[in-house]
């Protein structure tokens, strides 16, 4: 926490100022701190720039709610996810961003935004007790969704909802085929194999992403599973390592041999939907798309669908975890209100509403809950994405600071092997151009 500072007072009465997270509130020296009120900030206005997402949609619908709790107002301003990291960007580099917190998928921009200034610490704000929201608890959040925001042991966003990618199987098309849910990676290209054989190849045994950059999420889930990584231990590329190489080869077999044509050029959409349309037996994509999977009007196999966590590779079963958090602009001076607002919207009630929805909560304690058991029609889906998150990586890009040039680089890696290049030497190459990458980021000056 930020240090205390002395003042002297004209009758010689000493008091400490505790300089919280955006403003400064006068505390008798002796005693404890009181606890602060809910209305303190009333009157307030805070501005929050989002993506357009189904959480957005829940938390607009009721925040009128925290309003009225606490006296302080909430314009959200959203935007199509493209076109919000576009203007999330250029606001914050014109220095005078018209928003006070913004919505933040820290695997893909944190280490960028911390680099350049545009994201304050939670810490200060964590460690105030008179600005906790009434029986909030942080220990209910998954770690592996805190730490998705952490970075040098500081707290720099709150998670709003926590997904990982499951392995999504047609009940129908494996059991016409006698084939038991893969767990394991020789199960998947068997079953892979199978369907696509008996089926005459008018059934894709499995698809999943290959267009570049997008498939690197889900192909990083097989190389840890295979005892790969993006480094190795001294913090070197390691994308050309045999670990990798051999899920890479697996990775590209499995689309090249088994899948659709067009797997290349596939990202979660057009994967997702191929899987939907009944014409694919498997897909491993991420879990929210669950909640597609499962409606009848946009899906032909809802009610047909099992999960299972990534099947086990000669490492294990290793997924990762990614995350849409909250995060405060550190020019904002509004910052008490903005954690007020944050505690709130990542509460246990509106963890559960979003977790009914569809939304994967981050919180423990709502995957519990009698609501959601009563609810939630697919176990397999609860406890496949609970054993996800408790093992999982939270680093699922290549730790750089250009994460979109990293993906680039192992991206083009992905699609070369789906053609049929030679994998070992673009591997090589790969590995020289991210090393070059972070070597480049590590002498930038600061």
């Amino acid at each position: 926490m930020k240090p205390f500072r002395s003042v002297l007072t004209a009758l010689t009465l000493v008091s400490v100022l505790l300089i919280s997270c955006g403003r400064e509130r006068v505390v008798p020296a002796s005693g404890p701190v009181a606890k602060g009120s809910l209305r303190d900030f009333s009157g307030t206005e805070i501005s929050l720039i989002a993506n357009k997402h189904p959480w957005v949609d829940l938390i607009r619908s009721r925040v009128h709610e925290f309003s009225e709790t606490t006296g302080i107002s909430v314009r959200i301003t959203e935007y199509p996810e493209d076109q919000f990291r576009t203007k999330r960007t250029v606001e914050l580099l014109s220095g005078l961003p018209r928003f006070d917190l913004y919505m933040i998928m820290p695997g893909n921009s944190l280490d960028a935004y911390l680099d350049a200034g545009w994201i304050e610490a939670l810490d200060p704000c964590m460690e105030d007790s008179s600005l906790a929201w009434p029986d909030y608890d942080m220990g209910d959040i998954f770690p592996t969704a805190l730490d998705v925001g952490v970075r040098g042991g500081r707290h720099y966003t709150l998670p709003v909802m926590l997904e990982t990618s499951l392995l999504a199987y047609n009940k129908e098309i494996l059991a016409s085929f006698g084939i038991s849910p893969p767990r394991s990676m020789e199960q998947l290209e068997n079953a892979a194999r199978r369907v696509w054989e008996g089926s005459g190849g008018r059934v894709y045994g499995i698809t999943m992403r290959g267009k570049r950059g997008a498939a690197t999420s889900q192909w990083i889930d097989f190389a840890r599973s295979f005892g790969g990584n993006w480094l190795d231990d001294e913090g070197n590329a390691a994308i050309h390592s045999p670990e990798a190489l051999r899920s890479l080869r697996f990775y590209a077999d499995l689309l090249k041999r088994y899948g659709p044509a067009s797997a290349p050029s596939n990202g979660w959409y057009e994967s997702t939907s191929i899987f939907m349309q009944g014409r694919a037996a498997m897909v491993y994509d991420a879990s929210v798309f669950k909640s597609n999977y499962e409606n009848p009007q946009m899906s032909d196999v809802a009610g047909k669908v099992g999960y299972l966590p990534i099947p086990e590779g000669p490492a294990g079963s290793v997924p990762h975890v990614s995350s849409w958090g909250l995060a405060i602009y550190p020019g904002s001076e509004k910052k008490d209100a903005c954690w007020l607002f944050m505690q709130w919207a990542t509460s246990r009630d509106y963890a559960l509403e979003g977790l009914l929805a569809g939304i994967p909560s981050a919180r423990q304690s709502v995957w519990k809950h009698p609501r959601f058991l009563a609810a939630e029609s697919s176990t397999e889906w609860a406890q496949s994405s609970l054993d996800s998150y408790h093992r999982a990586s939270t680093h699922w890009n290549p730790p750089v600071i250009n994460v979109e040039r990293g993906r680039e680089i192992a991206g083009n890696l992905i699609v070369l092997a789906i053609l049929g290049g030679d994998i070992p030497a673009a591997a090589q190459e790969a590995s020289r151009q991210l090393d070059r990458l972070i070597r480049m980021e590590k002498s930038s000056p600061e």
